[in-house]
């Protein structure tokens, strides 16, 4: 019996085997966007060309994008995780990315006479890069099985070679367990073809402005060279995954019921793990997998999660860490310890150990079947006696009447010395007083004379930026002096790896502001040609010849409270400015910051 026939038993009535659940038939496009007739008709509304146009270049490309990507989800366990989710997602990002372009001048500075004759393929690129933004995931992110229409397995699907075809006629889904985090948003360049019409690709590339930001949008790449056309997918991509997440459109009439918190909360904690953002089962991870349970640091692990939520515009998310953790302790997401959601633990691997404040997570609560889990610690994570009820861990606040200086031991990757940072005991900075003048209205000759010693409170007070930054290098989870970090020491004073360490802090719109205002409070040190930005080359077994740039904090001990006891020595400055120009090797995960003059 073939399993076209078996399939149809099962809509009569028949219980499917259990593989047969897992099994998806290859559909046509027609098929796939039959459910979103209402989508289709505005996008139609807002594109507004004509029909022979709108067949040749959108309906084309619609159909090809939901053949192409079929019933996969989005992701395994975020937005759009159900399956039609990626079909679902690109066409909603579509839309929403032609609604906001009507808002947009493309290509910026124009003159009206330009904005005019070039305002069709500014709509294209921006309708094609929307759908093209997620396609790398069935490449990067999933494995797709394909069988005949007798069962017999064909193999993994070749998203390189095109769309599912016959003999195909289903296929079954998996995510690939340790695949590469954004691995996906650099992989649809290799696949836009199967996607765009040939006549819609030859019009993008009769422009290069166009065909430039089009390529850097779609690459993920190069967010100055995607410019607005960037920004405004991302976006548009925001506006869909928050819909999704919360039930609720993302507008002013809400058009759905809010999906409960403790859902929300448990599908943030299960992405950051599964994406990398919260490292496992070694030295200075986030958490370590045992066989029932995931033991998360307690903090780090409730600031990523809350910074998560928030930055997908979730409402309802709790501000603070204890009522962060009432809320996953009341919806069965932590197990408690006695009556509180902190354990004390030992978590050890061979001659390694540490003690930290944990959060205990049930491995079901997150992945409910076994092989979705992440792998287990090949080590041991033993429970002590409870934590203190006033133990500053729990509440996210640090002591102050109490707190020795202490040390942080700092992973040391790539590099050949390790090292200790001591960090002094000081109140972690309040929001900023309002008798304070901001950044902005700190001239030259203020910002000179702020600075003095022992007021390094004040000055993180005087920026969020940099109170942020404290509490991450004490906390630990900024890294520091190691290959992939955003911070290191330097003879010259604290190196910030620009823009890296801005953009973590402030988003890839925000990174600039959050720089310029840094700069104006004159607490970095410049260079001897005047510039704000310092380099340094890698000179050790590893990355040898790498550049590393970034500005310098001169004074981290008066100015953050922090006593550096080991520089990094495999950062040598560069001082000649043909060396840096030199065709050295950027391995390091930053680019080159802009001059910003304060």
């Amino acid at each position: 019996m073939g399993l076209l026939s078996r399939w149809r038993k099962t809509s009569a009535g028949a219980v499917a085997a259990p593989v047969q659940t897992h099994l998806h038939p290859v559909s046509s496009a027609a098929k796939l966007l039959l459910a979103h007739g209402p989508l289709l008709s505005s996008i139609r509304q807002q594109v507004g060309v004509p029909e022979a146009h709108w067949n040749s270049l959108y309906h084309r490309l619609f159909e090809s994008f939901a053949a192409f990507v079929q019933q996969l989800p989005a992701s395994e366990a975020h937005h759009h995780h159900e399956p039609g989710g990626l079909l679902a997602h690109g066409l909603q990002v579509a839309l929403s990315a032609l609604t906001l372009r009507r808002g947009v001048l493309l290509p910026p500075g124009a003159n009206a006479e330009e904005l005019a004759e070039k305002q069709d393929v500014w709509t294209y690129a921006a309708a094609t890069a929307a759908l093209l933004h997620d396609i790398g995931k069935p490449l990067g992110d999933q494995r797709t099985a394909l069988f005949d229409a007798d069962g017999k397995a064909l193999g993994d699907w070749d998203a390189l070679a095109g769309p599912m075809t016959a003999p195909a006629v289903a296929y079954r889904i998996q995510f690939r367990r340790g695949r590469r985090y954004r691995l996906h948003a650099r992989l649809p360049p290799l696949l836009a073809h199967h996607i765009v019409p040939a006549p819609g690709l030859r019009w993008l590339a009769s422009d290069m402005d166009v065909f430039e930001c089009w390529l850097a949008t779609i690459s993920g790449a190069d967010d100055d060279i995607a410019g607005e056309l960037g920004k405004l997918i991302r976006s548009a991509d925001g506006l869909s995954v928050a819909t999704d997440l919360t039930g609720v459109q993302v507008s002013r009439a809400p058009h759905g019921v809010p999906k409960p918190l403790s859902e929300r909360l448990a599908t943030g904690l299960r992405y950051l793990v599964d994406q990398g953002q919260l490292p496992l089962n070694k030295p200075g991870a986030a958490g370590w997998v045992t066989e029932d349970a995931l033991w998360l640091v307690s903090k780090r692990a409730l600031d990523a999660l809350r910074e998560h939520l928030l930055g997908e515009a979730q409402g309802g998310v709790p501000a603070r860490n204890d009522r962060l953790m009432d809320e996953l302790q009341g919806n069965g997401l932590v197990t408690v310890n006695g009556d509180r959601a902190i354990w004390n633990a030992t978590v050890q691997r061979g001659a390694w150990s540490v003690t930290l404040t944990l959060l205990r997570v049930p491995l079901a609560r997150l992945w409910p079947e076994a092989e979705a889990r992440p792998p287990l610690f090949d080590g041991s994570v033993v429970a002590d006696d409870a934590v203190p009820v006033d133990s500053p861990a729990a509440s996210g606040a640090e002591s102050v009447s109490t707190a020795p200086t202490f040390t942080v031991p700092v992973s040391t990757v790539a590099f050949t010395t390790a090292e200790t940072v001591r960090v002094s005991p000081v109140p972690r900075a309040e929001p900023l007083a309002s008798s304070l003048p901001s950044a902005t209205e700190l001239d030259a000759d203020d910002a000179a004379s702020a600075p003095d010693d022992g007021t390094q409170n004040a000055i993180c007070q005087q920026s969020d930026f940099l109170a942020w930054l404290r509490d991450g290098i004490v906390t630990g989870r900024l890294k520091t002096n190691t290959a992939d970090a955003r911070v290191h020491y330097v003879e010259e004073g604290l190196l910030l790896v620009s823009p890296a360490v801005f953009r973590d802090f402030a988003g890839v719109t925000g990174w600039e502001a959050a720089q310029k205002k840094l700069l104006k409070l004159r607490l970095h040190r410049k260079t001897a040609q005047g510039t704000n930005v310092w380099t340094y080359r890698v000179v050790g077994e590893t990355k040898s010849g790498a550049l590393l740039r970034g500005v310098v904090i001169a004074d981290a001990p008066s100015q953050l409270g922090i006593v550096v006891t080991r520089i990094n020595p495999v950062l040598h400055r560069v001082t000649d400015v043909g060396d840096a120009a030199s065709p050295a090797r950027e391995v390091f995960p930053v680019e080159t910051p802009e001059q910003v003059s304060p």
